[in-house]
């Protein structure tokens, strides 16, 4: 169940940030930081992306209370591949392969730290 809970906070954390990089990149015309805020704020996405983060936090709360730190902490790592796959899938970004093998590391540094 711990488990769970790990992977439903860092996927609602990840869509999170997904939804506030779609806000930012669908704002359009004067970049103007002032009123770049103002365009973001008004969309939808980055209001969906702040509920994600709020649920994510909430159900990492509960992990926290439930498992010792030293062993949930690690999983937040998966939170870098989901957010870097969605990146991939939803904006078209380059993942060189230093990328990659860094997440082939952050698994396998999960399966240790996990284990201990």
């Amino acid at each position: 169940m711990n488990y769970l809970l790990i992977f439903l906070a860092i996927s609602f954390i990840s869509i999170g940030q997904i939804l506030q990089k779609l806000a930012v990149v669908n704002a359009t015309g004067d970049k103007k930081e002032a009123s770049l805020l103002r365009q973001i704020a008004a969309r939808q996405t980055i209001w969906w992306g702040i509920a994600s983060l709020a649920v994510g936090t909430l159900l990492w709360l509960i992990v926290l209370y439930r498992m010792e730190v030293s062993q949930a902490v690690p999983f937040l790592s998966l939170g870098f591949i989901l957010v870097m796959l969605a990146s991939r899938y939803y904006f078209q970004e380059h993942i060189s392969k230093t990328r990659w093998a860094g997440v082939v590391l952050i698994i396998m540094g999960i399966i240790v730290l996990s284990r201990a």
